[in-house]
């Protein structure tokens, strides 16, 4: 192989030769000076690594060499995006390509991702993730229908009520989608409007929990830590309703059978001006990789007790938004096959915000 480095230093693109090594490993063993601008530091520390020290792939995503699948020598490796770790050990968007320049030895173009581009694939994953969420159900309500058209009359009274169930949950499963459709249409125009009253936290996740326990398909174990002293939160009612349930839900249905879903809040320890409410699980957790997109939208995790992809990736975006709006913060920790505890922070319902809040009410009165 001839020595590419004089041409790819004059590259305004940003490119790095990975080598097979003796043990079958491809590593980095050039980088151009022109990934130093995309990296936002010195692209020669990556030297030596694997794509995943510093490359994250969708599991949607077809990215044999990023995701370490298996591939041929000097087979056709598809475009596509993924995230790429900066100096700074934050993640910016980048369109990845491949050149073969021998069987041992790959150019890995690394590309900006620019805003027409970042509106394509969003608009190509919307479409992708929401045909798939849409098709799912529909297909269980059709089925389960003409099984009760055609042959309801030779069924008995039970398997008549679990058809009936199966088509009321799958419909259910529509309405959510659909309304969380709307919230991040409203979101994208700002145009959620939001009315902030004193919220007892104690009561609004006492029936919380009671909805998200009756439809459990096996038990969890709630066990809810909340000061009847506790001030109340500066919140909207429904909004606040929308992000607690969001986080429970997931808690249960991320949490082994009979293991323990823990709600908690207390003054922040740091402000106490503030609210810190933990969600707390005994799950299987988050892996490590997908944490730092876990807030994004279409971020969906496989869940091992089911061994589905959940949801529509919506969830913990729409939650971020409306808590953020909201004037508070989340946060997530994680240990994988261990739990997760999901932490919102809110402020509290102080005599000032109350009267603020009247005050405004009245000027838009007038």
């Amino acid at each position: 192989m001839n020595n590419p480095k004089p041409f790819l230093d004059q590259l305004s693109t940003g490119v790095m030769i990975f080598s097979l090594d003796g043990d079958g490993t491809w590593r980095v063993s050039e980088c151009n000076p022109a990934l130093d601008g995309i990296r936002e530091g010195s692209a020669a520390e990556l030297n030596g690594k694997q794509t995943k020290d510093f490359i994250q792939v969708d599991a949607k995503t077809n990215a044999p060499f990023c995701q370490g699948k298996p591939f041929k020598p000097l087979e056709k490796l598809p475009i596509h995006t993924a995230l790429f770790e900066t100096a700074s050990q934050q993640w910016v968007r980048v369109k990845v390509k491949y050149d073969w320049l021998d069987e041992k030895t790959i150019l890995f173009w690394v590309e900006p991702f620019s805003e027409d581009m970042a509106l394509t694939q969003a608009h190509a994953d919307f479409v992708s993730t929401v045909s798939h969420e849409f098709r799912t159900p529909l297909t269980s309500i059709k089925g389960f229908a003409d099984t009760l058209l055609r042959y309801g009359a030779n069924l008995d009274t039970e398997q008549q009520k679990r058809f009936i169930t199966i088509i009321k949950h799958q419909a259910d499963r529509l309405t959510r989608l659909v309304e969380n459709l709307l919230t991040v249409s409203k979101l994208g125009a700002q145009k959620t409007q939001f009315i902030f009253r004193p919220i007892p936290l104690k009561r609004t996740v006492e029936r919380i929990v009671q909805s998200v326990e009756g439809k459990l398909p096996e038990p969890r174990v709630f066990k809810i830590n909340i000061p009847e002293d506790l001030p109340e939160v500066w919140a909207d009612p429904d909004k606040l309703e929308q992000v607690l349930l969001n986080l429970i839900d997931n808690a249960a249905k991320y949490s082994y059978p009979d293991s323990e879903v823990r709600v908690k809040a207390q003054l922040h320890p740091e402000d106490n001006d503030k609210i810190k409410i933990d969600i707390e699980d005994q799950g299987v957790g988050i892996p490590e990789e997908h944490l730092p997109n876990i807030f994004n939208k279409f971020s969906r995790i496989d869940n091992p007790l089911t061994r589905e992809v959940e949801g529509t990736g919506l969830g913990l975006y729409i939650t971020k938004s409306l808590t953020n709006a909201m004037g508070g913060q989340i946060f997530v920790q994680s240990e994988n096959k261990k739990g997760t505890t999901f932490t919102v922070v809110l402020p509290v319902a102080t005599p000032e915000r109350q009267a603020a809040a009247r005050l405004k009410d009245e000027e838009e009165a007038l």
